[in-house]
């Protein structure tokens, strides 16, 4: 199973997003917050600022990041995914368009929902209401064809 990292960034009623230009497993044309794979010998932390530079050009900060949600992505019935997500309302710098994504931000209560995978639907407004959890989301194939959401209680 993959180790991924998902980066909420929350700052004055307005959520830090982008359009992926290529995706999860080359799945394109969703919004999503930053993040990617785990590269060997990066702690989860280092992953989520490395992916965030390199996808929306901000810097965050390990010491502002804080842990809520570890979300396990089912294909088929086997576990794929495990996404940890962290939420934080800081970074340094401007957003710039990157090869691998279009950042913009949107009001909190303007989330687009109608370009997100249909599973980010069910527990993405929960993220950026800082609410922790663990979750088991499960597709037919991978972020293909979504059947159901399993949560429970967060543990780290």
């Amino acid at each position: 199973m993959r180790v991924a990292t998902l980066g909420i960034i929350v700052r004055d009623g307005r959520v830090y997003l982008g359009y992926k230009k290529k995706g999860v497993e080359e799945i394109s044309d969703i919004i999503n917050g930053p993040g990617g794979k785990q590269e060997p010998g990066e702690t989860l932390e280092e992953c989520l600022i490395r992916e965030t530079f390199d996808e929306m050009g901000i810097r965050l900060s390990a010491d502002k990041l804080v842990k809520i949600a570890v979300i396990t992505f089912f294909a088929g019935g086997v576990a794929d995914f495990e996404v940890h997500v962290y939420w934080t309302d800081y970074f340094e710098g401007e957003l710039v368009e990157t090869k691998s994504m279009v950042p913009k931000s949107y009001p909190v209560d303007q989330l687009p929902f109608d370009e997100m995978l249909e599973g980010d639907v069910v527990w993405f407004a929960k993220t950026v209401r800082g609410e922790t959890f663990n979750a088991h989301v499960y597709y037919k194939e991978r972020a293909k064809d979504f059947e159901r959401i399993e949560f429970f209680p967060f543990t780290p």
